[in-house]
């Protein structure tokens, strides 16, 4: 995904990776959850969108975050170490750090809650059927997978078909990534990419899921999703 806040339509994109970030700090409870409220705030107050980077010494961080500067330290590492953003000049005397956000990362972290804001926002995004063909001066955001489930054998993958084949944007956003991890009896057991998505597709989808199960395997009757 790449993705760049310049041109005749940068004040949309800023404004969708602003409601990306943000929708993911409120839903998932987690630490992801509380990094993109905290780059949310980073970028909202303190961002250069040309340049991509933001400079800001810790103990101002520190100040907006309401934490000690050593919880600072530690959150910006975290950021770095999921590669939402990096160093990209070293603080020295008289100058603080200066970081660069590397968006289409931070973008790709939020995916899974896209369809939370609405199918206007997917579409947006790139990934449904509404999208249009972007202008010359802007990148677009690239398409999700939106290829059909491929059989391998397993009864997941022809439950997820009957998924794909009843909601194929519904497939995309939450079950293209999940794979089946276990078969025990009646149970079957199901992987996420993430806590999160465990979480989420469990409240929201477990009955269409077990419907499609049953549609293919009459014989399991649970579904257990962990992440």
């Amino acid at each position: 995904m790449q993705v760049k806040a310049t041109g005749p339509k940068a004040s949309v994109v800023k404004y969708d990776i602003l409601t990306a970030l943000m929708t993911l700090g409120l839903h998932d409870k987690g630490i992801d959850g509380r990094l993109a409220q905290r780059l949310a705030l980073l970028i909202t107050a303190r961002f250069n969108w040309q340049s991509e980077t933001f400079s800001v010494g810790l103990r101002e961080i520190a100040r907006m975050w309401s934490v000690t500067e050593r919880t600072t330290k530690r959150e910006l590492a975290l950021m770095r170490a999921r590669g939402w953003i990096s160093v990209h000049r070293n603080a020295a005397r008289g100058r603080v750090a200066e970081h660069r956000v590397h968006l289409n990362i931070v973008l790709e972290a939020t995916r899974l809650c896209w369809p939370l804001v609405g199918p206007d926002f997917v579409a947006r995004m790139g990934q449904g059927p509404q999208e249009q063909p972007a202008s010359d001066n802007v990148v677009p955001f690239a398409k999700g997978a939106t290829k059909a489930p491929q059989n391998d054998g397993t009864l997941w993958a022809a439950a997820s078909r009957v998924i794909y084949e009843s909601d194929p944007a519904i497939h995309t956003a939450w079950f293209a990534k999940v794979t089946e991890h276990n078969r025990d009896g009646a149970l079957l057991e199901l992987a996420a990419p993430s806590a999160f998505a465990a979480r989420y597709i469990e409240t929201h989808f477990a009955g269409r899921i077990l419907a499609a199960v049953t549609a293919c395997d009459p014989s399991v009757t649970k579904i257990r999703i962990t992440g």
